[in-house]
C-alpha cells in the first residue's frame, strides 16, 4: 500500500477495514460453527483465501488491492477462530499445553519460510526487470508464489475439515446460539482488548518502521522478520514449561508486561542492530504467552462456548489490533512519527498485563493439574 501511494494515515484506515466488518458477523458466525461443526467455514475461508491472494497477485489498482487483501484477511480471521477450538476438542488438558506451544511453533517455521520469500522474491523481481525493489510491480511477484502456496494448501484443508474435530463438541438449541457465560467472556476481553490495541499500533508498522527510519529495502527486512520467526519457533516450546515455572495466568500476564519497556524503547532507538535484538526479544515474549492464553481461555469456559470465545478473542483483537489501533497510530505517526505512536502503544502493553493479572492471577486451570481456584 505504500508503494502505492497511501500515507501511513490511510494504511492505517484500510487495515481497520476488515476488523470493522468482523465485528458485525463475528458472533453469529460463531454460534453457527459451534453448532453445525467447522466443516463448512474451513472450505469457505480457504476459498476466500485463493480469491483474495490471486486478487493481490494480479491487482493493478489500489482500490481492487484494499478489496483482495481484505478478502485474504477475512479468510485468515476464519482459520485463526476455528484453530483454537479444534485443537482444544481433540486433545486432553494433559496434553493440550503443549499442542498448542508445538502447533504455534510450526506456525512460525512457516512464517519464516513466507518472511524470507516475501522480502527476496520482490529484490530478485526488481533486479531482473530493472526496476525499484520497493514498487508495486516488484513487492506484487510475492504475491504470485502467495497464491501457489494457497492453491498447494487448500487439499491439506480439505482433509482437515474431515476430522472428527470438524464436528461441534455438543449441539445447540437454536434458542441457545447466542447465549454465553458473559462475564467470563467479559473478563477475557478487556486484557485481550488492550494487548490487541498496543499490537495494533505497533505491528501493523514494523515493516514501514524498517523502512522508513533505517531506509531497508524488503529482502533485509524479510531477513530480519524470517530470524525473527526463527527465534520464536523455538521459544514457542519453551512455552509450557514458563508456564509450569510461573504458573499459567502468571506467566501471560508478565508476558504481556515486558511489551512496555521494548516498544518504549524501540519509540526512540536509532541504532540497527539494538533495535532489532530488542523487536526479537519482544516477538519471543509475547509468543510465550500466546498458546497459554489461548489454552487458558479454552479451559476457562464450558466446551461447548469455544468457537463463540475463540471468535469473541478475536474480535477483541481485531477491534484493537485491527481497528483502534492501526487507525490511531497512523494518525499519531502524523503528528509526531514512530516515537509518539510508539510510545503510547507502549502503555496498552503495561494495561494488558496489569488488568489480566488483576483478573486471572489466582486462577488454576485442569490442565495445571493443581486445585483449581475460582476467581468470580
Amino acid at each position: 500500500m505504500s508503494a502505492l501511494g497511501f500515507s501511513n494515515a490511510i494504511i492505517g484506515v484500510f487495515n481497520s477495514l476488515p476488523a470493522l466488518a468482523l465485528l458485525g458477523i463475528g458472533l453469529p458466525f460463531a454460534a453457527m460453527a459451534d453448532r453445525t461443526g467447522y466443516r463448512v467455514f474451513l472450505l469457505v475461508a480457504g476459498g476466500l483465501a485463493a480469491i483474495g491472494s490471486l486478487g493481490l497477485a494480479l491487482a493493478g489498482q489500489p482500490l481492487t488491492a484494499v478489496l483482495a487483501a481484505g478478502t485474504f484477511a477475512l479468510a485468515v480471521t476464519i482459520l485463526q477462530v476455528l484453530s483454537g477450538p479444534l485443537l482444544a476438542e481433540v486433545s486432553s488438558t494433559s496434553e493440550r499445553t503443549m499442542l498448542f506451544s508445538v502447533n504455534q511453533s510450526i506456525g512460525w517455521v512457516a512464517v519464516l519460510a513466507g518472511d524470507l520469500l516475501g522480502g527476496l522474491i520482490p529484490e530478485a523481481a526488481g533486479r531482473a526487470s530493472h526496476a525499484s525493489v520497493s514498487s508495486a510491480a516488484s513487492i506484487r511477484t510475492a504475491f504470485i508464489a502467495m497464491t501457489a502456496l494457497v492453491l498447494l494448501g487448500l487439499p491439506f484443508l480439505g482433509r482437515l475439515s474431515r476430522v472428527a474435530g470438524a464436528r461441534p463438541a455438543k449441539a445447540l438449541p437454536i434458542r441457545d446460539m447466542l447465549r454465553v457465560d458473559t462475564r467470563r467472556f467479559a473478563r477475557l476481553l478487556i486484557p485481550e482488548v488492550f494487548l490487541g490495541i498496543g499490537a495494533g499500533m505497533y505491528l501493523t508498522f514494523v515493516q514501514l518502521y524498517f523502512s522508513q527510519r533505517f531506509h531497508l529495502t524488503p529482502g533485509p527486512i524479510g531477513v530480519i522478520l524470517a530470524v525473527g520467526a526463527a527465534l520464536t519457533a523455538v521459544g514457542s516450546l519453551g512455552a509450557p514449561a514458563v508456564g509450569r515455572r510461573l504458573g499459567m495466568s502468571r506467566a501471560v500476564g508478565l508476558s504481556q508486561l515486558v511489551g512496555f519497556p521494548l516498544i518504549a524503547a524501540l519509540a526512540f532507538l536509532t541504532t540497527l542492530p539494538l533495535v532489532v535484538i530488542i523487536f526479537y526479544v519482544r516477538q519471543i515474549a509475547l509468543n510465550i504467552q500466546s498458546p497459554l492464553a489461548t489454552v487458558f481461555g479454552m479451559e476457562y469456559v464450558p466446551p461447548e462456548q469455544r468457537a463463540r470465545l475463540s471468535t469473541a478473542l478475536t474480535l477483541g483483537w481485531g477491534i484493537g489490533g485491527g481497528g483502534i489501533g492501526p487507525l490511531a497510530s497512523g494518525f499519531l505517526q502524523a503528528l509526531g512519527g514512530f516515537q509518539l505512536a510508539f510510545s503510547i502503544a507502549s502503555v496498552f502493553y503495561l494495561l494488558a498485563g496489569l488488568s489480566f493479572l488483576m483478573l486471572f492471577g489466582r486462577v488454576r486451570l485442569p490442565s495445571e493439574d493443581r486445585p483449581s481456584v475460582s476467581a468470580l
